[in-house]
C-alpha cells in the first residue's frame, strides 16, 4: 500500500510561523556592550572601540524596519568582516530577515552565523528547519536529497550541543525544547529519502520522546511524523505490522479532516492483515472488530506510544502453497496418508529455510522427483480425474512427495490440452493452461510436436494439441510434453444424391 501524503502543504506553510519564533530574537537592540550570544552579563562583555564602527553598528541597531536594518548590517559586515560584534550582528540579520519574511536570506545569514559561531543552536536550529523547508519545495527537488543531508548533518550535530556559556539555562532550555524535536524530525526525513527504515525509527522515537507536553504531539510536525513513523515500520524487512497499526491509528485520530479518512483506511487495513484471520467474517468487516477500541486507546493525548493495553494477538498464518497443494492430495478420495504433511513455515520475520532439492537443480532444468510412495488403487484413480489446473498447482508449488504422487498419474499418459498460444514454431508451441497463465499471458506448458506443424498457430490463439506428459519443472512452472499433434479431423462423409427419372409412358 502506498504511503499517503500528509499535512506536506501544512508542514511548508509553517516556515513563518516557527522562523517568528520568540527563541530566534536576540537581545535588545543597540546593546553594544553585550554578550556574544545576546545574553547581557552571561558572558565577557564587548566594546566597539573605533568611533566610526560603533556609529555604523548603532545605525543598524536602531532601524526600526527590517528590510532596512537587514540592509544597514550587511552594509556594516561589509565594512568590518572582522568586528569583535560580528556574531551579535549575524544575529540581528537573521531575526532582520525572519521580520521581513525572506527565507532564503534567513538560511544564508543563518549559515553565516554558523560559520562565525558554530556551535549556535539558534542558528542550527534556523538551518536545519528552513533546509527542510526548502527540501520540501517542488522547485528544489534536483537538490533535495543535498538539502536533506545538508539539514540533517547540522541536526546530529545540534542534539549533541552543549550550552554555551553566553546563553542563560532559561534561553538555552527554550530553544533546547523546539530545537531537539525538529532536529530528530530532519534526521528522520533523511533517513527516510535514503530508504533507512531502523534509523528512520530511531530517529522518529527520539523525536516524539522530546515533547515535554504529550498534547504537542497531536498535531503540525510531530503529527506528520507519528504517520512517517507508522510508515517506517511498513518499510521494514520483515514488516512491523503491529506497531505500523499503532502510530497510524494515532495519526487518524488527530489528523485534520481532510486526511483522516484515508489515513484510517491505511490503519484497518493492515489491523485486518496482522490480527484478522481470513476466515472471520466480524474481525475482516469494516470497521473492522475490536478496532474501535484501539481507536479509543490512540486518541488519548497521553497514549504517544503503545501502553500495555494495546496487544491485538497476531492472526494464524493463512495455508501456505504447499499445504494447500498437499490438501488437495490428501483429501482426494483414497489418498488420506499417502504423503507426509509439509514442515511448519519458519516464524515471522525468519528467513525461509534453504530448499536443497531447488538449490541443486538449475532454474528451468526438469524436475527430477521424488520417488513416488505407494499409491493406493482408489486414491490413482481419484488423482486421475482430478483437474488439469489442480494438477499442474500440485506440480509447482507441493512438496517432492506431493509432486512424486501426482506426477505418478500422469507421467507418460497422453491428453487433451486446451490453451492459449503464447509461442509457436513449427516443432513447439508454449501454451498458456492455467487461468493465472492465461491472466498474465505467461506460458505454463511446453508441447513439442510429433511432426512439424503445417499450419502454425497464430500468437493469442485458442487451440487444444493433444500430446504425452514428459517432464516438468516446478519455478519456473513448466510442464513439458511431447509427440504433439493437432487433434484428428472428423472424417467427411459424402451424401449421394439419387436421380428419380419420371418413368416413360
Amino acid at each position: 500500500m502506498k504511503k499517503l501524503a500528509i499535512a506536506s502543504v501544512a508542514l511548508l506553510g509553517a516556515c513563518c510561523a516557527l522562523a517568528g519564533s520568540p527563541v530566534f530574537a536576540q537581545g535588545a537592540d543597540g546593546q553594544a556592550a553585550q554578550g556574544a550570544q545576546g545574553a547581557a552579563g552571561a558572558c565577557a562583555q564587548i566594546t566597539i572601540k573605533d568611533a566610526a564602527e560603533y556609529n555604523a553598528y548603532a545605525n543598524a541597531t536602531s532601524q526600526s524596519s527590517p528590510q532596512a536594518k537587514a540592509d544597514a548590517i550587511e552594509a556594516f559586515l561589509q565594512q568590518y568582516p572582522n568586528s569583535v560584534a560580528k556574531v551579535e550582528m549575524l544575529q540581528d540579520l537573521m531575526d532582520a530577515y525572519r521580520g521581513a519574511g525572506n527565507v532564503p536570506k534567513m538560511l544564508d545569514a543563518a549559515k553565516r552565523l554558523l560559520q562565525a559561531d558554530p556551535n549556535n543552536l539558534r542558528a542550527m536550529l534556523a538551518v536545519v528547519y528552513l533546509e527542510n523547508i526548502q527540501a520540501n519545495q517542488p522547485a528544489n527537488a534536483s537538490s533535495k536529497q543535498q538539502l536533506l543531508d545538508d539539514a540533517a548533518a547540522v541536526a546530529q550535530k545540534g542534539v549533541n550541543t552543549p550550552k554555551d556559556t553566553c546563553m542563560s539555562q532559561a534561553d538555552y532550555d527554550k530553544v533546547k525544547d523546539l530545537a531537539t524535536p525538529t532536529f530528530y524530525s530532519a534526521i528522520g526525513a533523511d533517513d527516510a529519502a535514503k530508504k533507512d527504515p531502523k534509523d528512520e525509527i530511531d530517529a522518529y522515537t527520539k523525536e516524539l520522546q522530546s515533547y515535554k507536553d504529550p498534547a504537542q504531539t497531536t498535531q503540525g510536525p510531530a503529527l506528520l511524523d507519528t504517520y512517517n513513523l507508522g510508515n517506517a515500520y511498513l518499510s521494514e524487512d520483515p514488516k512491523d505490522i503491529k506497531d505500523a497499526v499503532w502510530f497510524l491509528t494515532r495519526a487518524a485520530q488527530f489528523a485534520p479532516a481532510g486526511y483522516k479518512s484515508n489515513i484510517e483506511t491505511a490503519a484497518e487495513y493492515w489491523y485486518k492483515k496482522y490480527h484478522c484471520a481470513q476466515n472471520d467474517a466480524a474481525c475482516n468487516a469494516t470497521p473492522p472488530q475490536g478496532f474501535a477500541e484501539i481507536q479509543q486507546l490512540a486518541g488519548t493525548p497521553a497514549n504517544v506510544f503503545p501502553p500495555a493495553s494495546y496487544n491485538p494477538t497476531q492472526a494464524p498464518p493463512p495455508p501456505s502453497p504447499a499445504d494447500l497443494a498437499h490438501q488437495a492430495v490428501v483429501t482426494s478420495a483414497g489418498c488420506s496418508g499417502v504423503t507426509p504433511a509439509p514442515p511448519p513455515a519458519p516464524p515471522a520475520g525468519a528467513a525461509p529455510a534453504a530448499d536443497a532439492t531447488a538449490a541443486a537443480t538449475p532454474a528451468g532444468a526438469p524436475q527430477a522427483p521424488a520417488t513416488a510412495p505407494t499409491v493406493p488403487p482408489a486414491c490413482s484413480a481419484s488423482l486421475k480425474g482430478m483437474a488439469l489446473g489442480d494438477k499442474e498447482f500440485i506440480l509447482s508449488n507441493g512438496t517432492p512427495a506431493d509432486q512424486a504422487v501426482i506426477w505418478s498419474v500422469m507421467n507418460g499418459v497422453t491428453a487433451q490440452v486446451p490453451g492459449t498460444v503464447i509461442s509457436a514454431t513449427a516443432s513447439q508451441v508454449t501454451l498458456a493452461v492455467s487461468p493465472d497463465a492465461q491472466q498474465s499471458s505467461t506460458a505454463d506448458f511446453t508441447i513439442n510436436m510429433k511432426a512439424p506443424l503445417k499450419d502454425i498457430p497464430a500468437t493469442g490463439s485458442k487451440v487444444t494439441l493433444i500430446a504425452t506428459f514428459d517432464s516438468y519443472t516446478q519455478k519456473p512452472a513448466m510442464i513439458i510434453l511431447k509427440d504433439g499433434e493437432p487433434p484428428a479431423k472428423p472424417p467427411v462423409h459424402h451424401t449421394t444424391t439419387t436421380t428419380h427419372h419420371p418413368a416413360a409412358h
